[in-house]
């Protein structure tokens, strides 16, 4: 917990100047608040007694007091304004500099990390708690804290100064209210951060959600859904509700008892000795006296509240310092340079999780421009290996080289830049058509673009909207054909002129049809590329200069197509498999 704590503070360090002021004008604040009560003692042993006594009022002293407790109340308020407007545009500034790191770190991570945790917890991360931190501590907390604690320090430096026996016995409400805040704490704690897991638990439901609810309503699960939804909604209301009791009956209820205590006290022990002699006292001051203790508990019950801002926040943070501690992958810093494409995969062996091989002593080699087919059944390991061409994964054994380079001596994304994949359900991303082709590379012209969709056949979508290469794209680019998604990414592919070409299932999710204007524009995509394919209908990799077949891991055949139909094997059995339900 002080970990997070000092590492939330950490955070100070690139507003030093801010933080000063902020302080300065706090102090400044709280000095004229405290100082007002002894301006309203002069107005009533000054100006009000002696008007009852004589019969005549003071008017020039009144006003002078009157427009100087106006002005002091006006400056204080001034000050704790500026004050505050500065740390809050503070803490907006380092909760910015908090989500740039964030999401700089997230892209950083290697991919295996997004296999194991849910989308939405991400996204809480960066935006849902940060929020917290935003709002609760370098708000809340640095804020109230330091104008909390000012202001007890001034009431009791102000008690003392009027009467150091009265200040002494006060002091004794230090530690019962320490006891006080250790029993919140302790229980505050546990059930901020369970709220805290169950909003991070809702958020990673309702992207999941939105993201499948084609799914969820062609299988009719709404229902089921959402009595998943309402149990962990039902979770965090109990949670919150014994928050709630514990924060009204400890922090309001206790507080209120406290203070009606302390001013019946305050009273009874002033009245006591000004009965036996031993206190001169007025009305004046019996006010000031009055009004101090006051002003003591409203800090003291603040210095409650912040406790619960401060366990939100401590909870917010760890979750935000457990994101930001996860490992990144290992960086080389030389860039390889691909100028053929000629892959080689030599003796690899690779596990996603130790102890369950994916993929067992797999070699092959391509030569540049040439064509490779993966082709398999579903957890043969197609995929596995061109995650670890990508330098997703690196393998555990062997290696692989691009142009005889072993890739794993090199930056990652030096490898990548050389490479492009079309996915078998392409991704298109809210922005533009032309955003969608050259992704905001500055390096990627208009003209470009065009020549790209004209490549691939996909340039009637120009004329077909208004906005041409600008016409806006919803998330998804749900208002496109399954076709014209694909011909999209082929565009994309295109213009980036990679030197090595994934195609994963390109027309797996087409018709007929349509497959064959994305036959043409892979025949477009692959010229002069070496190119790795994963298929599962075989009729579109007859022209594939080898052929992989995998089953479980291993490479059980390779060839051509015509070599391969000729050995009888697992790829002829395939192949007459999907003749005969055509």
């Amino acid at each position: 917990m002080l970990k997070t704590v000092r590492r939330l503070f950490s955070y100070l360090k690139y507003h030093p100047k801010t933080m000063a002021l902020g302080i300065t004008l706090l102090g400044l604040a709280s000095a004229l608040e405290l100082y007002s009560p002894m301006l309203a003692r002069q107005l009533i042993d000054n100006v009000m007694t002696p008007a009852k006594e004589t019969g005549v009022l003071n008017v020039q002293l009144l006003i002078m007091l009157l427009m100087g407790y106006l002005i002091i109340n006006l400056v204080g308020s001034l000050f704790r304004y500026v004050s505050l407007l500065k740390l809050r545009k503070m803490s907006n500034d380092i909760v910015k500099r908090m989500r740039d790191q964030l999401f700089a770190h997230m892209h950083a991570l290697p991919v295996s990390y997004f296999d194991t945790i849910p989308a939405g917890k991400v996204v809480a991360r960066i935006t849902n708690d940060t929020e917290v931190l935003r709002s609760s501590f370098y708000v809340s907390v640095v804020s109230n804290l330091l104008s909390n604690v000012i202001q007890v320090v001034g009431v009791y430096i102000a008690i003392f100064l009027l009467n150091w026996r009265l200040g002494l016995a006060l002091l004794v409400l230090l530690p019962i209210l320490a006891i006080w805040q250790h029993f919140y704490t302790k229980y505050a704690s546990k059930y901020n951060v369970a709220m805290r897991e169950y909003i991070s638990q809702i958020s990673g439901q309702l992207n999941e959600f939105v993201s499948g609810m084609a799914v969820i309503q062609a299988f009719q699960r709404e229902g089921q859904l959402l009595k998943e939804f309402k149990k962990t909604v039902e979770k965090w209301f109990q949670m919150g509700r014994k928050y709630l009791l514990l924060d009204s009956s400890i922090a309001w209820g206790l507080g209120n008892v406290l203070r009606n205590t302390t001013i019946v006290m305050v009273l009874t022990i002033l009245a006591a000795r000004y009965l036996n002699n031993q206190l001169v006292i007025s009305a004046g001051l019996l006010y000031v006296f009055v009004d101090y203790v006051n002003r003591l508990f409203d800090p003291i019950e603040g210095f409650v509240q912040t406790i619960t801002s401060i366990q939100q926040s401590l909870a917010a943070g760890q979750r935000i310092f457990e994101f930001a501690d996860q490992p990144v992958e290992a960086q080389q810093t030389t860039p390889i340079a691909i100028t053929e494409g000629a892959v080689s995969f030599n003796d690899v062996t690779f596990s996603y999780v130790p102890g369950t091989v994916i993929l067992h002593d797999i070699n092959f080699q391509v030569a540049p421009g040439e064509t490779i087919a993966l082709v398999g059944h579903t957890g043969s390991g197609k995929s596995s290996i061109l995650n670890l061409l990508f330098r997703f994964y690196d393998p555990e054994k062997g290696s692989i080289t691009i142009d005889g380079q072993v890739i794993e001596k090199f930056d990652r994304h030096s490898v990548r830049e050389s490479m492009a994949i079309v996915m078998q359900d392409p991704y298109l991303f809210t922005g533009t058509l032309a955003s969608n082709i050259g992704m905001n590379d500055p390096a990627i012209t208009d003209e470009m673009i065009v020549e790209a969709l004209k490549q691939v056949g996909a340039d009637y979508l120009l004329s077909r909207y208004p906005d041409g290469l600008q016409h806006p794209v919803v998330e998804k680019g749900n208002e496109f054909s399954s076709g014209e998604r694909q011909l999209i990414s082929f565009a994309r592919a295109l213009v980036f002129n990679p030197k090595i070409l994934i195609l994963d299932e390109a027309t797996s999710h087409v018709d007929t049809e349509t497959e064959t204007i994305i036959q043409k524009a892979m025949e477009v995509l692959q010229k002069g590329r070496t190119t790795f394919m994963i298929a599962h209908r075989l009729s579109t990799i007859k022209e594939a200069n080898q052929i992989l077949v995998l089953d479980q891991g291993r490479i059980v055949e390779r060839g051509d197509h015509n070599s391969l139909l000729a050995q009888a094997g697992t790829y002829h059995q395939m192949y007459q498999m999907q003749a005969e339900q055509l």
